[in-house]
């Protein structure tokens, strides 16, 4: 067997020993992510098994840190606070670092007690617009815009009715752009775009459409 095979080494390992091994050298290094994991073992291989192995056996870092017991660390902590929360931190993150690209903000969210970038695409989807520039005023990502919008909904008490007519008529957001705009920018039509932010728009417009048959 040769000794710098690091994938036959661990496969041939029981799942304690695996397990107790990969657990002391995430404590002794202290280690919060999978990027800080990889970094350790590069500076000391053959101490722990490869990101490769431990993706192959558990399926990812995630499921890693639930088998050796530390899934309130790392993604599992940010994955129980919610979308707004999560954002507030990385936004604030990205201005005290004066981070202007996703490659960026992967080298310095090494090792600290900071959303690694998978985990904020993970939860966030499309972040490329909060490293840009704000020419003219804050451009919304995505996640931000329906959060926006689904908050305008909920302010104005439209949330059992839903209507686009009277969210046209009584929207005063100055965040969110048209109606129009917002379903051509998401490619999303207002039945689709109720449904993403939570909403049951068709159980909604089938109930508006009975009591308004029973009214007659």
């Amino acid at each position: 067997m040769k000794q710098n095979d690091g994938r036959v080494i661990w496969k041939n390992q029981s799942d304690l020993k695996l397990i107790l091994t990969i657990n002391e050298f995430i404590e002794k290094h202290g280690i919060k992510s999978s990027r800080q994991y990889q970094k350790k073992l590069s500076e000391n291989p053959n101490s722990a098994p490869s990101m490769w192995f431990i993706n192959k056996k558990y399926g990812s870092w995630e499921n890693l840190l639930i088998s050796i017991g530390q899934e309130n660390t790392g993604y599992g902590k940010w994955a129980k606070m919610s979308e707004q929360e999560l954002l507030k931190i990385v936004e604030a993150f990205i201005k005290c670092e004066k981070i202007s690209s996703q490659r960026m903000y992967e080298q310095k969210s090494v090792g600290k007690d900071i959303p690694s970038l998978s985990t904020v695409k993970k939860r966030l989807g499309d972040i490329r617009p909060l490293f840009k520039e704000k020419n003219g005023g804050p451009r919304f990502t995505d996640f931000e815009l329906l959060l926006e919008l689904k908050n305008e909904i909920i302010r104005l008490d439209l949330q059992d009715d839903l209507s686009m007519t009277k969210f046209r008529k009584l929207a005063q957001s100055p965040k969110l752009p048209s109606v129009d705009t917002i379903m051509k920018r998401t490619n999303k039509n207002w039945e689709e775009l109720m449904t993403e932010i939570g909403f049951d728009y068709r159980r909604i417009k089938i109930y508006k459409q009975r009591k308004k048959f029973d009214e007659r």
